[in-house]
């Protein structure tokens, strides 16, 4: 019978371990620099990325295979150094961007985009060993991503027919999304929309098997949650903003909703998330102190001290050091561009604190609804914003504050992206029994290799197709809505036009529901209202709310009194599901750097 799904894989009592090899290096460079690159083009000219972990398990285990001596623990490296370029990718497309949008002309600078990207990819792929066994062990956070790609690395190692619901489900995701991308047959959003009275509403579902898979994995309750939120921006909140802005009666009703949404509701999902980040790190206080402490146990043992390898992570003296060398590089670049000394150091000393926070907030989120859909844009924006703040206040002139409000939300992003990333390979490894120093290594290896190519990638795309809106736009401009996103908070602060009253009510909303949470616990109550999926929810579109909680209740009704967990061939399904989407996704992103234009038809 093979392991649970929310257990670890024992270890085989004097089997070899082959983790950390050197083809597992190169592979996993291999495949971190391609992913990433496809992944760049996919986020700048769509809003989104694709996980890399699952296509890269993939690929991994059929090139590992053909190699011979192949192990699911090698396997899990080459994976999780293949996510880092994913998650580099994600960090920098979503940021640096918008430093051209703000008016700058030329190439990104390359020294600037790599160490910013190598800070943030550090602290993001360090600071998660304090975090994992907070979040792995003990919270027992879903991860669907982490799980569904142990499944695929267990499938692989096996022979056995347990694999065929994962392969029907890659089968039958990877078809859709073909017929969606590279056909375009079949829409990827059902959406409508009308007017009723004053007020617009708007409906959407995604139709994403991926989703689907992510709502069956993480369960009616997680997933209900997200879709509440989702409901009460989108049903309630827009509607509300619509009676009032009779302007807008001009426009179609799902154009006026977008507009709503995009310019004021989304930000109800940036305050929750600034409360809910707080109060899910107070909550989990004891869990996260507790890792703090094992690591300074570790820290003050001997040498050959006894420790479980399952249990092994880097060792406490390792992660502060390497994250505490991220402080001069970011001061440099900071003061390079303000001149001012003080404010540049005490900057690079503020990023490197609020680099734990967004790992862990990030590092939540992406345990709950994936790393594909992890909002990390709606992290960067809290502490960009924040930051802008502050640079406004002590009087950074509007020319350079934009800027470095940016560069400063780049170090973030890319953090919490890698934290995200980075805790779903945790995961998968504790699901099958790995090292988690081992895949600490390898993430940081990726991190690292990944940061040195991006400004290059990056220039290449931006010079190739151009931003739309900038006098770089060509031809097929690439959106790069969050960017703009970014640019618009940061100008917002410096020259008004933030909807401050839309964040504080969200930031309301939020507390609100941790109080009520905090008073369901103490009670014992079966069901709780944590803040963070909510506040995905109010943050994301809706129609992936909708996909999410369809897959749920496709899970609630496969349920049964015998049958608690959702069925190992169901979990597996929903993993194909997810492993299908994902592949088919980075093949077409792959299809279009390579110049071809999709849909086909």
């Amino acid at each position: 019978m093979p392991p649970s799904a929310s257990e670890p894989s024992p270890s085989p009592a004097g089997a070899e371990i082959r983790e950390l090899t050197p083809r597992a290096f190169v592979l996993g460079a291999i495949l971190a620099l391609i992913l990433g690159a496809a992944n760049a083009y996919l986020g700048l000219y769509a809003g989104l990325t694709v996980s890399a972990s699952i296509p890269a398990a993939v690929i991994s285990m059929a090139v590992l295979r053909a190699l011979g001596r192949a192990t699911i623990l090698e396997n899990n490296v080459v994976q999780t150094i293949a996510s880092a370029g994913e998650a580099v990718a994600a960090g920098a497309i979503f940021t640096f961007p918008a430093i051209v949008i703000l008016g700058y002309t030329g190439p990104l600078p390359y020294w600037d985009v790599t160490l910013l990207c190598l800070a943030g990819g550090t602290m993001g792929s360090l600071l998660v060993a304090f975090l994992r066994r907070a979040y792995i062990v003990e919270e027992r956070l879903p991860f669907p991503e982490g799980l569904a790609c142990a499944e695929v690395l267990r499938a692989g190692a096996s022979n056995e027919a347990s694999a065929a619901p994962l392969a029907w489900g890659g089968a039958i995701a990877a078809a859709l999304k073909a017929a969606q991308d590279i056909f375009g047959w079949i829409p990827g959003t059902i959406a409508g929309a009308r007017w009723i009275g004053s007020a617009a509403v708007a409906g959407s579902f995604n139709v994403s098997a991926a989703l689907l898979g992510v709502g069956y994995i993480v369960g009616p309750a997680i997933a209900g949650l997200v879709f509440a939120g989702g409901a009460f921006a989108w049903l309630v909140a827009i509607p509300i903003v619509a009676t009032r802005r009779p302007e807008l009666r001009a426009l179609p009703p799902a154009t006026a909703a977008l507009q709503i949404w995009g310019t004021q509701t989304r930000y109800l999902g940036v305050g929750a998330m600034l409360v809910g980040g707080a109060a899910t790190l107070w909550r989990l206080r004891g869990a996260i102190a507790n890792g703090l402490a094992e690591s300074a146990r570790m820290f003050r043992a001997p040498a050959g001290a006894a420790v479980r390898r399952e249990d092994r992570d880097l060792a406490a003296r390792t992660v502060i050091t390497a994250v505490a060398l991220c402080i001069p590089v970011i001061f440099l670049l900071c003061y390079r561009l303000s001149g001012r000394l003080w404010l540049s150091l005490a900057l690079a000393i503020a990023l490197v604190a609020i680099g734990f926070f967004a790992t862990a907030i990030a590092g939540y989120l992406t345990g709950i609804v994936g790393a594909s859909n992890n909002p990390v844009s709606g992290v960067t924006i809290i502490v960009l914003l924040a930051i802008a703040i502050i640079l406004e206040a002590l009087g950074v002139d509007a020319k350079v504050g934009p800027r470095l409000a940016i560069m400063a939300g780049a170090v973030v992003c890319t953090a919490a992206a890698m934290a995200g990333d980075s805790l779903h390979d945790l995961a998968t490894g504790y699901h099958v029994g790995a090292t988690p120093r081992s895949l600490e290594i390898a993430v940081l290896f990726g991190a690292a290799l990944s940061a040195f190519v991006m400004a290059p990638v990056l220039n290449l795309l931006i010079r190739g197709y151009g931003i739309a809106g900038t006098p770089t736009a060509h031809a097929q401009a690439l959106a790069a809505p969050q960017a703009f996103l970014m640019a618009k908070v940061a100008l917002g602060v410096f020259r008004g036009g933030l909807p401050i009253g839309t964040i504080a009510a969200g930031a309301a909303i939020a507390a609100g529901l941790a109080a009520c949470d905090a008073r369901l616990r103490r009670r014992g109550a079966r069901w709780s209202t944590p803040v963070m999926p909510v506040a995905i929810g109010l943050y994301l579109p809706f129609g992936l709310s909708v996909a999410m909680f369809a897959g749920a209740l496709l899970r609630a009704r496969r349920e049964s009194a015998d049958d608690r967990t959702g069925g190992g061939a169901g979990i597996l399904f929903a993993a194909g599901l997810v492993a299908g989407e994902a592949l088919m996704g980075v093949a077409g992103g792959a299809l279009v750097t390579l110049g071809i234009k999709l849909p086909l038809f």
